[in-house]
């Protein structure tokens, strides 16, 4: 297997502290710094690295004002690289151990071994019914869960790009699509994983750009609790929390001052090589349930 998953986004960003406090308040960890650019990783040693908008080492942007100027692939050996190579041809800049090219809707891309370090498992103790795991003891407060991993990335292309980035992304990269919605998108899984999608190609009328990433925190507590954090932290909340239905994951979206959004997640469907790619002339929906409420609290 060639193209495994994320290993590092690479902002162009107008403030850097407060960006970087934006992902230090969601649950990275500070892994470096220096002038013009600070760097933030998950327990699983992806990267977030923000550099100044102005920056010249970064591709050019698909879209104004701060955005994701650069998506690392990780792939699992050094062999993979040339295969990369290969199967992007002229596409293809080979600088050391990474390889670089551009997608068809402007986004940089680069990809290098990664360095994967394994997150622990963190499972609750749970009681249902007879079902009695937690005896003579409470649950305590997350507060701040940590980001484990960076599972997908969301795009918004315009949809006449649609099929030009698809087939770039399916033929020439090799991701399989799990979830094919002719009116809003498509989910892409990269050929190394078996996450429901590490990518989502969606449409926007008449722009390109970042639209999320998807950070997984361990279950659906640490989801709520990592958005009531950045709440506290003064951060603003994109939509109501839920459970997606493509996809099944909890989420909680919260606006980025580097672009987009992030998306805490916990529990997302995991389809193996042998998942039949489905197709929806129509959006199925957004979500199986969302935060509702009858009012202010009394």
């Amino acid at each position: 297997m060639a193209l495994f998953r994320i290993e590092e986004l690479v902002y162009g960003v107008d403030d850097l502290d407060r960006s970087a406090k934006f992902f230090a308040d969601a649950g990275f960890t500070p892994a470096s710094s220096g002038e013009g650019f600070r760097q933030l990783r998950t327990v699983e040693n992806q990267l977030v690295t923000l550099r100044e908008m102005n920056d010249p080492s970064l591709p050019a942007a698909p879209e104004t004002g701060p955005t994701l100027r650069e998506l690392v692939w990780g792939v699992e050996h050094a062999k993979d690289l040339d295969v990369i190579s290969e199967r992007l041809g002229d596409r293809a800049a080979r600088e050391g151990d990474m390889v670089r090219t551009v997608d068809p809707v402007g986004l940089g891309l680069a990809f290098r071994v990664m360095d994967r370090v394994e997150a622990e498992l963190l499972l609750r103790k749970h009681n249902q019914t007879s079902h009695h795991e937690r005896i003579n003891e409470r649950l305590e407060s997350y507060v701040t869960p940590p980001v484990l991993r960076m599972l997908h990335v969301a795009y918004n292309l315009e949809k006449a790009q649609n099929d030009e980035a698809l087939a770039f992304y399916i033929d020439v990269l090799k991701f399989k699509a799990v979830d094919k919605v002719l009116d809003t998108g498509t989910f892409l899984q990269s050929e190394g994983d078996i996450e429901h999608h590490n990518f989502f190609l969606c449409f926007r009328p008449d722009k390109a750009g970042m639209n999320h990433v998807a950070c997984e925190v361990w279950d659906f507590d640490a989801v709520m609790e990592a958005g009531n954090h950045m709440i506290e932290q003064g951060w603003k909340e994109s939509r109501r929390a839920g459970r997606h239905r493509l996809g099944s994951n909890v989420y909680r979206f919260v606006h980025a001052p580097c672009g987009g959004r992030i998306e805490f997640v916990a529990d997302m469907d995991r389809m193996d090589k042998n998942w039949e790619t489905r197709v929806f002339d129509k959006n199925p929906g957004h979500h199986l349930w969302t935060l509702k409420s009858s009012g202010p609290e009394s």
